[in-house]
């Protein structure tokens, strides 16, 4: 790994070795050749000047010998420029002679031989001119001339042959360098090509490591680009000088950024200027340390904002969007609201209960003792009214609790709205203008028709009241679909298909403070007395039960719309129902009446028995089988849903229609959470009769469900004096226990214990009242034994039961009697309770008290 990491250090040495001596060796050639340039240009000058020489000689020889034999002076003319220019030449071979030794001896010898001819032939011409020509031919004729010429001609072929053994021996060492430069200059390019071969083989690695480097990387940075478009949250990473390096969508998204800065390198200062118009800043300030979360609102979203800084400069701003977490904390709260108004519905029950106890006990007492008419009459009805508000009241908090039951049908909320519109133009007055819009080809809906009618009533007199000096009001009525995105900003929406029912007015609107809280229980705007804050509970509740959705949107001084979204159905409309209306009619037929309240047992009797109808009745669900069973020819069952035993109702009525067949089944309950009603709707083969009733209501209801009268076959006589039980089919008119019979009240409510005490002794019992189980056993152990024991379930202290399980203890035959504010199928007795136990449920009245001891003695004797 270290050679490897060396080896390009040696390759780049070796490169730059051989590149310095190519450049030596390239320096020495340059001079070798600069010599060799020199000594052939010398040689060459030297040759020409010497052949220059000889040619000056024999030029001049020729001029001489021309004059000789013609004695003209024009033939000396060879002769003058030969003189003139053999100093000169001379001069210059002289001057090369100086770098070479031998040239400059054999140039000495060359110029006596040269002067030595040329004095000759100057006195020949001499004596020609003097003496005549052919004294000058006798001496020319001599050959003394022609010796020296031959001389001279040796002389300069010696110089030139020295000349050339002198450039053939530089040629045959150039040869021979450059024999060793093209060998250099092959071993050189040999190492160097493999030097490059190298280098570039190296090159090619680096290049592929880098380019598998750079893939590595560029993979991890998509990876890392698509891990951070995959994550929910916004992110932007900031270098040191404060330019984007890395991002994800969702960061411009969740920040309102433009899209158009989403690219790296983009300076901070750029996206500080777009969220300027921001309500809040969170990529501005110290980015040097890390800051908790920035709480943010933008665009319907809540955000939260986290910057951190990097270990080597720059920072990181995290964006979470939390709308879904702050809605699900409140869909949570909204929940436990719902669930905490559920027990507060049963607790608030029980203790009004109690109130109404004291009240209508009171105003029965005063109405036994003094029968009252005129005015007394008029206000003790008023009382009597007011307790049945308040009952009313208990059933609104049963609404918003979606504890209501529903019983849902396939309908078609145009024809609803349309009818109802003409009634709500006079429910609402002239003042307010009612408007509708029903959208073509409007679909189903699975909804109650009565529930319908009440919400967008009490949406339409909240309307009106929103509008005091007048108005308008739209009903519009369309198709609408929940996609997923809306889905996702409301958690408690499924996606889908509804029927939207929108109620919009033109009021004062509210503020976004009041519609927050607009669908709370007890929350109204209107003034004191003019408004329970129940009404838009009730449709809160209706909606949610029947799965679907509910929005309001207000703005102050321009209205209110609430949009009701019920979901689609695709089932044809169901053929409506027709009214329980028109004259109340009885019949002959025989009724079995399952009821475990004593009071209502007998109320109902007495009201079917009026009507005509042959009536047997049974406390539980045992006691009407064994009626069945006995052969008893019944066509109607009349039970209610929740009662004690263990035969549970749904079961009850499937063995009684096994054992006759042609059986009609009608339930009646005050309680919702039961085997008839499941997620708030009643199964789809039950016909329910909701607590509380009244005749009319009761008559009606039970006339639909035979049919009329001359549907039914005849009773045969005697079958209605059957009774479930050894008893009579009516109640005796007096209670059947002895007069002045102890009964020992335990109850720590004051106001009750007193009024249930003037009851009993009105009803000819002894009645002695304690406030805790304490006294009461303590009473017991003064040896008082009392007929009776009547004690409430809730005591300071020990419980009811408790003291109920002691007593039997203690005095196992003694009957004892269970008043409750709550229902009596809600009470699970303790083993050592069952049997000679009755049970009187508040608010009751003397009638009922009576009824309920009647039971209790019937069960004893």
């Amino acid at each position: 790994m270290r050679l490897r990491r060396r080896l390009p250090v040696l390759m780049a040495a070796l490169l730059v070795l051989m590149l310095s001596m190519g450049a030596l060796l390239a320096s020495y050639l340059s001079s070798q050749m600069r010599e060799n340039r020199a000594m052939v240009s010398q040689g060459l000058r030297v040759g020409q000047l010497a052949r220059a020489v000889l040619s000056d000689v024999q030029d001049a020889e020729t001029g001489q010998r021309g004059y000789l034999i013609t004695g003209r002076d024009v033939y000396l003319a060879p002769y003058t420029a030969a003189v003139l220019s053999l100093p000169g030449n001379m001069a210059r071979l002289r001057s090369l002679a100086q770098t070479e030794p031998s040239l400059g001896s054999r140039l000495a010898l060359l110029e006596t031989m040269v002067g030595s001819k040329m004095a000759e032939m100057a006195r020949t011409i001499a004596a020609a001119r003097a003496e005549g020509l052919d004294a000058a031919r006798t001496a020319v004729q001599s050959d003394l001339g022609r010796a020296t010429m031959d001389a001279i001609r040796r002389a300069v072929s010696e110089v030139l042959a020295e000349q050339d053994s002198r450039v053939s021996q530089r040629v045959a060492e150039a040869e021979a360098t450059e024999k060793f430069v093209f060998v250099a200059a092959i071993i050189g390019t040999a190492l160097a090509v493999m030097v490059l071969l190298g280098g570039g083989l190296l090159l090619f690695q680096r290049n592929r490591q880098l380019r598998l480097a750079e893939a590595g990387l560029a993979q991890q940075t998509r990876l890392l680009q698509a891990t951070l478009d995959n994550v929910q949250d916004g992110i932007g990473a900031f270098d040191a000088a404060g330019q984007l390096v890395a991002f994800n969508s969702r960061f411009f998204t969740l920040l309102g950024l433009p899209l158009e800065l989403a690219r790296a390198g983009t300076p901070l200062a750029e996206l500080e200027k777009a969220e300027r118009d921001h309500p809040r800043s969170v990529l501005s300030g110290d980015h040097r340390g890390e800051s908790g979360p920035v709480q943010l609102s933008l665009d319907g979203r809540d955000l939260e904002v986290f910057r951190n800084a990097m270990p080597k400069g720059g920072f990181v701003i995290t964006c979470l969007d939390v709308t879904r977490r702050a809605q699900a904390e409140a869909t949570v709260r909204q929940a436990q609201k719902m669930e905490a108004v559920g027990h507060l519905t049963g607790g608030m029950a029980h203790d009004f209960n109690n109130l109404l106890q004291v009240i209508t006990g009171n105003l029965e007492l005063l109405a036994r003792a003094a029968p009252l008419q005129g005015r007394a009459a008029v206000h003790l009805a008023s009382a009597l009214g007011g307790a049945e508000r308040g009952a009313r009241l208990t059933a609104q908090l049963l609404a918003f609790a979606r504890r209501q039951p529903l019983d849902p049908r396939v309908i078609n909320l145009g024809r609803q709205v349309r009818d109802m519109t003409d009634l709500l133009r006079r429910t609402l007055g002239e003042q307010i203008e009612v408007e509708a819009s029903v959208a073509g080809g409007l679909w189903n809906t699975l909804a109650d028709p009565g529930q319908v009618e009440n919400a967008l009533l009490n949406l339409a007199i909240n309307g009106r009241d929103a509008m005091p000096d007048g108005g308008k009001l739209t009903i519009e009525l369309a198709n609408a679909f929940l996609d997923d995105s809306y889905a996702d900003s409301h958690l408690e929406v499924a996606p889908g298909q509804y029927v939207m029912l929108a109620v919009s007015d033109t009021g004062s609107g509210m503020s976004p403070e009041v519609a927050a809280r607009v669908f709370e229980p007890f929350y109204t705007t209107k003034a004191e007395g003019e408004g329970t804050g129940l009404g838009l509970s009730q449709v809160y509740g209706f909606v949610k039960q029947s799965g679907g959705h509910i929005k309001l949107y207000s703005e102050l001084g321009q209205g209110t719309t609430v949009k009701l979204y019920l979901p689609r159905s695709r089932r044809p409309a169901d053929v409506a129902e027709a009214p329980l209306a028109g004259p109340v009619e009885g019949g002959t037929e025989t009724i079995l009446v399952v009821e475990d309240d004593v009071a209502v047992r007998e109320a109902v009797v007495e009201i079917l028995s009026d009507l005509g109808y042959s009536v047997l009745k049974a406390g539980d669900a045992e006691a009407a089988l064994s009626v069945l069973s006995s052969g008893a020819r019944v066509d109607l069952l009349f039970t209610d849903v929740v009662m004690p035993g263990p035969v549970k109702t749904r079961d009850l009525a499937r063995r009684a229609q096994a054992l006759l067949p042609s059986l009609k089944v009608l339930y009646t309950s005050g309680y919702t959470a039961n085997a008839i009603i499941h997620d708030g709707r009643l199964d789809a083969d039950v016909l329910l009769l909701s607590k509380p009733y009244r005749r009319e209501e009761l008559a009606r209801r039970v006339r639909r469900v035979l049919g009329s009268p001359a549907d039914m076959p005849s009773m045969p006589p005697g079958l209605s004096a059957l009774a479930p039980v050894p008893a009579a089919a009516r109640l005796p008119a007096a209670h059947g226990w002895p007069t002045g019979s102890l009964v020992l009240v335990v109850e720590d409510d004051m106001m009750i214990r007193m009024s249930l005490e003037q009851m009993l002794e009105e009803l000819r019992f002894k009645a002695e009242g304690v406030e805790t189980a304490e006294q009461a056993l303590a009473r017991l152990a003064q040896g008082i034994v009392p007929s009776i024991l009547i004690t409430d379930i809730t005591l300071p202290g020990m419980s009811g039961l408790a003291l109920g399980v002691e007593v039997r203890h203690r005095l196992p035959s003694l009957p004892l009697m269970i008043s409750t504010g709550y229902a009596a199928a809600g009470v699970t007795l303790p083993a050592e309770l069952q049997g000679r136990v009755g049970f009187l449920s508040k608010p009751f009245s003397m009638a009922q008290l009576e009824a309920a001891l009647a039971e209790l003695r019937q069960d004893i004797v």
